[in-house]
């Protein structure tokens, strides 16, 4: 199998979400999100329309209950990916906007339907506000605020200061991505282990700067617009950490192709 210029760009949530994002000084379960206008950014809604993956496995059941399936009803075929953040807000990506997404399925091991987790409407979105229509893929990111506090846990973020993101290191993203050949999405939740590359690296393929940060598959795993939003993590001892969300990406793989 030929591999040619696998690389997955996803932006920082350690230099970005911060911002849109935080914990209430007295230690609570009280949030502020800081911005409340939407900025669409310039990602076509059609670049999510295509997923594709190969050498994954199954997560198993009532775990990863932090992944979030959006859709445009409450049990409706995921049309992308998000994480839980803190229990009234989900993480994704910008272009999840032009996909009319009105409900998060949280803790769902399915990619339609309610036979687990819970489904929640979405209220509100919010934009990074450095994202516009001239930012390319820069911060590209929108908190979604839900109707009511979810009851699963939301995950861990990465420290700002980015010491939790080392070059090399093994991260595992998560989402129902292709298993059975192209245009066909996973029916259980999928994961796949990727390699992180510094962006000196990354920059030699392709355009990046430092709200992003690079990832190339490990053997023949591999990630594409399916997973559009979903969470890149770090498997730890005491919980995991979301390090990024997958924004896009360039791939030739074998005699699937397919572009962020």
């Amino acid at each position: 199998m030929k591999l040619l210029s696998v690389i997955l760009s996803v932006a920082s949530v350690a230099l970005a979400v911060g911002s849109l994002v935080t914990n209430a000084e007295d230690g609570s379960n009280s949030y502020n999100v800081s911005v409340a206008d939407l900025v669409p950014g310039n990602i076509s809604s059609d670049d999510i329309g295509t997923s594709l993956t190969t050498k994954n496995s199954t997560v198993p059941i009532g775990t990863k209950t932090y992944v979030v399936s959006l859709r445009v009803n409450a049990t409706h075929n995921n049309s992308c990916a998000g994480t839980l953040i803190t229990p009234k807000h989900v993480l994704t990506g910008g272009a999840s906007v032009g996909a009319d997404i009105r409900y998060a399925s949280i803790g769902s091991h399915y990619n339609n339907g309610a036979e687990n987790g819970e489904q929640i409407k979405v209220v509100a979105i919010m934009s990074h506000p450095n994202n516009s229509e001239n930012s390319q893929y820069s911060y590209d990111f929108v908190v979604l605020e839900l109707e009511r506090p979810s009851s699963f846990a939301p995950i861990k973020l990465a420290a700002a200061d980015g010491s939790d993101i080392k070059d090399g290191e093994i991260v595992t993203k998560l989402g129902w991505y292709n298993t059975a050949g192209e245009g066909q999405r996973a029916h259980e939740l999928q994961r796949a282990d990727v390699r992180l590359i510094s962006n000196e690296e990354c920059s030699r393929q392709t355009f990046v700067d430092e709200t992003m940060m690079c990832s190339a598959p490990v053997g023949n795993q591999s990630s594409c617009t399916g997973d559009y939003g979903g969470p890149l993590i770090l498997e730890r001892p005491d919980g995991d950490i979301l390090v990024g969300s997958v924004s896009w990406g360039d791939y030739d793989v074998a005699r699937f192709r397919c572009r962020g």
